[in-house]
């Protein structure tokens, strides 16, 4: 684990600044420690799952969060890889506000390579975590934060994960709190999809399947919407692609194509192309607009209007 800056000393539950919000759970953190202003005024959403996510669940928790973002919403999680790294990035990389629950002490990086991430998320709404600066980490500490997780969102939504997934701790706890909770549906093929379609099935969860379901519950909390109005505002749907217009080799590279910038090396693996092939998909992409090539052998989908 790498070191960050340093946090405060830390506030007790009496104490003026503490979180009210965690003095509903059944074990407040006895002190919590903050980075960051965390003063956003409009709602907190949530956006938990599995830490090895399929790159089309990294591309939901993102494209979610950064369209929560846009509207106005706060978008937390427990900085880990996969789902919660992605939907940092996706509100952070819209401009929008995001802020972490730590399962390590704040002056500490876990994962390691996740240190300029977690100096943003410090730079947006902040970190929070209830371990003191110099205390080490557990396997335990992860699940714990999970409640805290649960405690300062005003909706969660489960995005990917199995059966014993860590997400299904904090769904737990946004269940007994009465938080509003959501789950994204998958191909039932998907093992990853086992703990969303449990919390489904179950009626514990609402199916979610994108930023205006998410704002529905929202509204649904205490009958009023909780999203600032100009923030709530009608927003341009990105229009379908009509892959039958491409040929079968740019149709192949185009459906492993994210947003996120990727090695030409794992575009050409995902799509079973040649190295030959790949390259001149990848030119007749950027000459219809629908690709962009990134510095360091990287290329990427380019975001389309209607």
């Amino acid at each position: 684990m790498g070191r960050v800056g340093r946090c405060g000393p830390g506030l007790g539950v009496l104490d003026k600044g503490y979180p009210g919000c965690l003095r509903h759970l059944e074990r407040p953190p006895d002190r919590v420690y903050l980075v960051g202003p965390w003063n956003h005024p409009g709602p907190h959403v949530a956006i938990v799952g599995a830490r090895n996510a399929t790159e089309d669940g990294i591309d939901v928790a993102r494209d979610l969060a950064r369209s929560l973002a846009e509207r106005g919403v706060a978008v937390v999680s427990g900085l880990a890889r996969g789902i919660d790294a992605a939907a940092h990035e996706g509100a952070l990389d819209s401009g929008g506000v995001s802020g972490a629950v730590l399962g390590t002490s704040l002056d500490e990086t876990y994962p390691r390579d996740h240190a300029e991430l977690q100096k943003r998320v410090a730079r947006s709404l902040g970190l929070m975590s209830e371990i003191a600066p110099g205390t080490p980490a557990t396997r335990g500490t992860f699940a714990t934060r999970n409640r805290i997780l649960a405690a300062i969102a005003d909706v969660v939504v489960v995005v990917q994960g199995r059966a014993g997934s860590g997400s299904l701790i904090t769904a737990e706890e946004a269940k007994r709190l009465g938080r509003p909770l959501g789950a994204i549906p998958w191909d039932c093929r998907e093992p990853l999809g086992e703990a969303p379609h449990a919390l489904i099935r179950s009626g514990a969860a609402t199916l979610v399947r994108s930023a205006d379901d998410v704002l529905v519950l929202l509204t649904d909390i205490a009958g009023r919407s909780r999203v600032a109005p100009m923030a709530a505002a009608g927003r341009s749907r990105v229009a379908p692609l009509d892959v039958e217009n491409l040929s079968p080799v740019e149709a192949a590279l185009y459906r492993v194509l994210r947003e996120r910038p990727l090695s030409l090396d794992h575009l050409a693996a995902a799509a079973q192309l040649s190295a030959a092939e790949l390259s001149v998909a990848l030119l007749q992409l950027e000459l219809n607009g629908l690709a962009r090539r990134a510095p360091g052998g990287l290329a990427r989908k380019t975001r389309r209007s209607p």
